[in-house]
């Protein structure tokens, strides 16, 4: 329902990211009470919380996105051990194959400490680490948390206690190189054939590009704005894009240039995942389906040239945009000084 209304609709990209987030947390939901149940331990349900980050944590799915989650539960205790086995027993539910295929691709990694990291963690526990320990990339990634499963009042007295004033957020030159530091292994990987080029998410001027810029600058500003509640909770790409606008950091025009060609890449990117039926960023290379990629998106009449100059322009303006208010913040000469990174959400 929400693709036929999204392709012959022609629904707003944010009515449909919308939709299909909703459509996880509600399944994210029958999927958690049911674990719970099975377990008979539903009265631990009221002291737990599923967080995601990521597109699922910003309101804006894709039709082919990973689920980055987190557990949260309200007291440290010897009941950990549950808490962990509920978010592995959650993770193997939405990602079990079946007959029709898996329900959804749920990503971890995103957790403290990585790999080695608890599955869930303490409410106590878990704003320490963000004031203590986090890295620059994980406050920025930070941003899109959001309660979306089980308790969810728990979910957000986290949010209240972390943001915005549990740890001043990194200066301009950590933000921007941990930022910088990401995109460079990220287009070195993609340098090989043309991926680059063709990526319409990691390549330059694509939508991680505007993701980057706008949490960026949401980072840089935090301590301007602090007054401003939302600042640095807005997860949602398009929803920040008018707060940073409001908040006098972007341009009325800035502002909506970005959020048109985001808000086109976005469109591309989903009728390329509907097309091949998978997780995929990167545009088709023979004629006849760009083509036809070029007539979804355009309308009838388009053609695959009129349709590539057209993504050209979007992605020049947006490597440009990325530049110009991202990198034009950092100041002069800045001092060398290494980044740790781990993988960002999806």
């Amino acid at each position: 329902r929400i693709g036929i209304r999204d392709i012959f609709l022609g629904r707003p990209l944010e009515t449909i990211v919308a939709e299909l987030s909703s459509l996880a947390e509600a399944i994210l939901e029958v999927s958690l009470q049911r674990i719970w149940r099975e377990r008979g331990q539903a009265e631990m349900s009221g002291d737990f919380c599923v967080l995601a980050f990521g597109k699922l944590g910003g309101a804006e799915l894709n039709y082919s996105s990973d689920l980055d989650l987190l557990g949260l539960y309200a007291r440290a205790g010897k009941e950990r051990e549950v808490y962990r086995q509920v978010m592995e027993s959650l993770s193997n539910d939405l990602s079990r194959h079946q007959e029709e295929g898996i329900a959804y691709r749920v990503d971890l990694r995103l957790r403290p400490y990585g790999s080695s990291g608890e599955l869930a963690f303490s409410l106590a526990g878990l704003v320490r680490y963000f004031q203590e320990e986090a890295s620059p990339w994980e406050i920025q990634a930070l941003i899109k948390a959001r309660p979306v499963a089980g308790n969810l009042a728990l979910g957000k007295r986290f949010l209240r206690r972390v943001w915005p004033g549990s740890r001043k957020p990194p200066g301009a030159e950590a933000v921007i190189q941990s930022i910088e530091h990401m995109r460079e292994l990220t287009l070195k990987k993609l340098s090989r054939g043309l991926r680059q080029t063709t990526n319409i998410k990691l390549g330059s001027g694509g939508i991680r590009d505007i993701e980057f810029l706008v949490q960026g600058l949401q980072l840089i500003h935090a301590q301007e704005v602090l007054g401003e509640e939302d600042f640095l909770r807005s997860g949602n790409t398009c929803y920040a894009l008018d707060t940073l606008r409001r908040a006098a950091v972007l341009s009325a025009p800035a502002s909506a240039q970005l959020k048109q060609d985001y808000i086109f890449l976005r469109r591309l990117e989903h009728y390329l995942q509907i097309y091949e039926d998978r997780q995929t960023h990167t545009l088709p290379r023979e004629h006849a389906e760009l083509d036809t990629l070029a007539k979804r998106l355009l309308g009838r009449g388009a053609e695959a040239d009129q349709f590539l100059v057209r993504l050209e322009a979007c992605r020049q303006r947006v490597e440009e945009a990325y530049r110009t208010h991202l990198l034009g913040a950092l100041p002069a000469d800045p001092p060398a000084s290494g980044v740790k990174s781990r993988p960002t959400a999806t």
